[in-house]
């Protein structure tokens, strides 16, 4: 009986330790959970605990997390160390911070920080009350972008949330010392896309960079500071679904910013042979990442020049080409004497504010014809090319007019000094005629 008594105290001894273990399991579990996708959850006090202990060895490490970490976003929400790390920062001993049961996770995979990032990030109400217009598909985008996708399949060596943001110091996006504030998108992105040997295993051309940096877009973008209107690398290739456009997005791609040239494209019947012959739409006349400033000669009908790239001398659109070339010249001549003719009137001292209006509405139609070449149509071009000449012919008459009132001014200045010497001879003879004072 004692024996039976012994062995029951025994197997129940084991099965509450059993449970315990379970318990301990299913907490630690529970902790992990919380920790990996909030961490906030926590109040003030234990958060500052948190990341109290942890600094108290990282803050004077080589690689300064401590320091980065007091200046990051997620420090003022209460997200520390633990959130992604796991592990016990109340302890001070390495060990017991460490030990099993606290979820530790140690240095954060590839996939483990897309995974954490995505697991705050994604959560509507959470991220609600804390940056309400911050998008939450940034996960789901991610992984059907090229980078998500090769990391789905393994490779690591791919970008990823920390990638861009970097894992610690993590600023707002329009923080100029943010890796991905516009201005400093290109030279991020060509941190890897420019690195030929990087790069070798992917197939991808590592030139993108320095085209893009002489581009009409870099140049606006990186030199003038356009932060708001120059393209970065995000713009055309997507944030977090970052992918290579497709043909048939090119369009509207470009249109986001150029909205009137993409409808005159898609309306024109270039745009069905274009998808015929599978040619990107803006980037068959433009180029991908080294867009220049657009010049009339591009358009011409000599060798090497954007429309002969497909059409032959004598063709249809070749000569549609040298009309546009041709008749945009001859407009440009037509400024040439104008100004020149308003410079003479002007240095005359004459009045030619209404010449420039003209001018001014001269110059903008031309500008308006250059932008209709999209639309490769012959009477929309001569349509704005006569209102262009128009304007300049009534800037021309202006400025012969107030060269006529010059010579009128001269004249009438003329018989106004010869009446006015002869009013004075005339006075003066009076007055040689008066008898003298006594």
């Amino acid at each position: 009986m004692t024996r039976l008594f012994a062995v029951s105290l025994c197997f129940s001894l084991a099965c509450l330790a059993s449970l315990a273990a379970a318990e301990e399991t299913e907490g630690d579990s529970e902790g992990e959970r919380v920790h990996g996708a909030r961490g906030a959850e926590h109040d003030e006090e234990v958060d500052e605990r948190q990341a109290g202990e942890c600094l108290q060895c990282h803050l004077d490490t080589e690689d300064g997390v401590g320091e980065l970490w007091k200046n990051d976003v997620h420090a003022r929400w209460g997200i520390t160390c633990v959130t992604c790390h796991g592990g016990d920062a109340t302890q001070t001993d390495k060990e017991r911070a460490k030990r099993r049961g606290t979820g530790y996770r140690g240095e954060i995979t590839a996939r483990q920080g897309v995974e954490l990032c995505g697991g705050c990030h994604s959560d509507a109400e959470y991220m609600r009350e804390r940056k309400p217009l911050l998008p939450v598909d940034q996960l789901q985008k991610y992984w059907t972008s090229q980078h998500g996708k090769l990391l789905k399949k393994g490779e690591v060596r791919v970008a990823q949330c920390a990638s861009c943001h970097h894992a610690h110091g993590i600023t707002e996006v329009n923080d100029a010392k943010s890796p991905v504030y516009a201005a400093n998108v290109p030279a991020m992105c060509g941190g890897c896309h420019a690195d030929a040997e990087y790069m070798s295993d992917f197939d991808i051309k590592t030139n993108q960079y320095a085209e893009y940096v002489e581009s009409v877009h870099g140049k606006a973008l990186l030199e003038k500071n356009d932060v708001r209107g120059a393209p970065a690398c995000n713009d055309c290739h997507g944030n977090h679904g970052a992918t290579p456009p497709s043909v048939d997005a090119i369009s509207n791609i470009c249109g986001a910013c150029h909205s009137y040239n993409a409808e005159l494209f898609l309306g024109s019947p270039l745009a069905p042979a274009f998808r015929e012959r599978s040619l990107a739409d803006c980037v068959a006349c433009h180029g991908k990442h080294k867009i220049t400033h657009v010049e009339e000669e591009w358009v011409g009908d000599n060798p090497g020049q954007t429309c002969r790239k497909c059409h032959d001398e004598g063709d249809e659109g070749s000569d549609l080409a040298l009309y546009f070339t041709d008749s945009m010249a001859t407009a440009r001549q037509s400024f040439d004497e104008i100004d020149e003719l308003l410079t003479e009137a002007e240095n005359k001292g004459m009045d030619v504010t209404e010449a420039e209006d003209y001018v001014e509405a001269a110059r903008q139609g031309l500008m308006q014809a250059r932008t209709l070449v999209h639309a490769f149509s012959k009477p929309a071009m001569e349509e704005k090319l006569i209102e262009v000449a128009e304007n300049q012919t009534a800037a021309l008459e202006a400025g012969y007019a107030a060269l006529r009132g010059l010579k009128d001014r001269r004249r009438g200045l003329l018989i106004s000094t010869v009446l006015l010497l002869i009013f004075t001879l005339l006075v003066a003879i009076k007055i040689r005629s008066l008898p003298p004072l006594d």
